[in-house]
């Protein structure tokens, strides 16, 4: 059956197109199987409780041979190199997450609607700083400046190459590897020119943190971290982990947990421009619950439910991931009758399982209260809560948790401070925002206006107040 590739992977935005029909699509590109899951039953089917054979990630030329992502074990095969790096991570990035973790949460929540106050307009730079800062400080005990720094401008740039080149069928060299051979200078070979460049900013984004902790460390001034404490380890023969595991798992953690969390907080920033009575709603409970002499805490989450359902509808309005990342069969197979052979790229398709008007009516709209149940609180019992943006099965991201609080933080404390409405021209009409998105691998909203504003002189204060707060 031949098929469009625009229609497979490319992603609906409005109501002018469903998810694609069928459960499942086989297509071929260049003689290479691809098996698209359009369903929750099927990717639940297969990737989760069939994780041993579906858990392995496709040869990516582009991001691994050429772009030099081979150090992160987001894109490594199954196997005991990957299990090593996992696990690694997991011990230190698990579900119950560290009260220091959630208190540098707080403080960088709190240093952007600090620097809000100061340059509203510059939304989109400072949240990404402030993802980068939380990461950059569990990570490898270093600081960012309020407004920045060279660390958050080379990370921001080595991403971007990975997001661009990262979503499965857009570079012919991953189906002709043969092709990597080419020489940078050829005609039509923009592919190696923009390899040759991210692969610098990979570099550096790897190396330059982690070469700055490591001397801290020598001179005895590194402050508590992940790779200070496993670079400790080694010197005490402790639990010890080659270095190289270290230096990896510590890049894929500062490069993963960034650019999640910038794409839900800035659909977070578009969801209240455009649907200004779902911030109200989320306002009145803040206020409600928690008045108007202080800021959220992670210790008011369980007594904020709204907060909870609108966290879950950003996450499922418009995935990170629209198409999740790439997984790669081991073993022929066979599901509902039809025979997978080994070596098939399989890719859940995130958009549709979570726009499938059966699970969630009416799916092109932001409901704010779609996650609450009957009784005002917000659970996975009403409509399945949307964490599959991070993945699935084995693949899952072990770190999801503490992203998942980092956005609640966020998310409330702008709401119990600001208002976020449509900007203005020149001329005072108002500026209607398209709800449009990248079509890359970590899907982001295009550039939009909107005002950011104090609700009150008192949450101005309160905003203000936060710099001389020690946490």
């Amino acid at each position: 059956m031949e098929r469009d590739l625009r229609s497979v992977f490319s992603v609906p935005r409005s109501t002018a197109h469903s998810p694609p029909s069928g459960d499942l699509i086989y297509i071929r590109l260049l003689g290479n199987p691809v098996l698209v899951l359009n369903s929750a039953q099927s990717i639940d089917d297969l990737l989760n409780k069939r994780g041993h054979i579906y858990s392995s990630r496709p040869i990516r030329t582009m991001i691994v041979d050429l772009i030099g992502w081979n150090w992160s074990f987001s894109t490594m095969a199954y196997g005991q190199r990957w299990k090593r790096h996992r696990n690694l991570f997991h011990r230190h990035f698990r579900q119950s997450v560290p009260t220091h973790y959630q208190l540098l949460q707080l403080k960088e929540a709190q240093t952007l609607l600090r620097t809000l106050l100061v340059d509203p307009e510059s939304f989109r730079y400072l949240t990404r700083r402030t993802a980068l800062a939380v990461v950059l400080n569990l990570i490898y005990g270093q600081q960012v400046a309020e407004r920045g720094g060279e660390h958050v401008d080379v990370a921001d740039a080595a991403i971007a190459g990975l997001t661009s080149a990262g979503i499965f069928g857009t570079y012919l060299v991953d189906y002709i590897p043969a092709l990597k051979h080419i020489p940078a200078w050829f005609p039509f070979a923009k592919f190696k020119r923009n390899a040759l460049k991210w692969r610098e900013l990979n570099r550096r984004m790897v190396d330059n943190p982690y070469n700055v902790t490591k001397e801290m460390l020598r001179q005895g001034k590194a402050t508590p971290c992940f790779v200070a404490q496993e670079l400790e380890n080694i010197a005490l023969g402790l639990e010890a982990e080659e270095e190289e595991t270290i230096k990896n798992v510590a890049a894929t953690a500062y490069a993963g947990g960034s650019d999640t969390v910038v794409s839900i907080v800035l659909s977070f920033f578009l969801a209240m421009t455009c649907h200004p009575e779902a911030q109200k709603m989320a306002q009145q409970e803040i206020d409600r619950v928690i008045g108007n002499d202080r800021l959220p805490t992670l210790a008011d989450r369980p007594h904020l439910p709204l907060i909870d359902s609108l966290c879950f509808e950003l996450l499922r309005w418009n995935p990170v991931t629209p198409l999740g990342l790439a997984h790669y069969l081991t073993e022929d197979d066979e599901y509902n009758g039809y025979q997978i052979p080994k070596g098939t790229t399989v890719i859940p398709n995130v958009w549709a399982v979570f726009h499938d008007p059966e699970t969630y009516p009416d799916p092109m709209s932001f409901k704010v209260d779609r996650f609450l149940d009957t009784e005002g609180n917000a659970r996975a019992g009403i409509n399945e809560i949307p964490e599959a943006i991070f993945g699935f099965g084995r693949r899952a991201c072990p770190g999801r948790f503490i992203g998942l609080d980092f956005v609640w933080i966020v998310v409330a404390s702008l709401l119990a401070t600001y208002n976020i409405t449509k900007a203005v021209d020149e001329n005072g009409n108002v500026i209607e925002p398209k709800v449009e998105y990248t079509s890359i691998l970590i899907s982001h909203p295009k550039a939009f206006k909107c005002r950011i504003s104090p609700r009150s002189e008192n949450a101005r204060m309160l905003i203000e107040q936060t710099k001389d707060m020690v946490i």
